[in-house]
């Protein structure tokens, strides 16, 4: 089966809906690259590789444009060390824009802060 994934330009999300539900990558984009700072996939439509599917997107998209990833988001990184001979050239090694959040667990990303030029 084929996903369907939408690339939202406007809100700057991959999105793909699952039994009305919407899952998601959000990112930033800054000058040469995009960072990806959310991965989310509510809990009644995990476990079925949405957010893998979802993240392969955004790399791929990244890739294609010629452009660097910063993985703010953990779940990012995480694919990005997983599947370092397809993208692991598109990694920027700059830190993120975002601050993480101090003593989290899990799968905390970045928190949001206004875009930086």
């Amino acid at each position: 089966m084929t996903r369907e994934i939408i690339h939202n330009k406007e809100i700057c999300r991959f999105e793909t809906i699952e039994e009305g539900i919407t899952g998601y990558v959000e990112y930033e984009p800054y000058a040469g690259g995009i960072d990806i700072t959310h991965t989310i996939v509510p809990k009644p439509i995990g476990g079925r590789g949405i957010a893998a599917d979802l993240v392969k997107e955004a790399l791929e998209y990244a890739k294609e444009n010629g452009m660097k990833v910063i993985p703010t988001c953990s779940y990012v990184k995480v694919f990005l060390e997983r599947y370092k001979a397809q993208y692991g050239d598109l990694e920027d090694k700059r830190d993120s824009i975002f601050p993480t959040i101090e003593g989290s667990t899990g799968h905390t990303c970045g928190v949001k802060k206004p875009k930086i030029e």
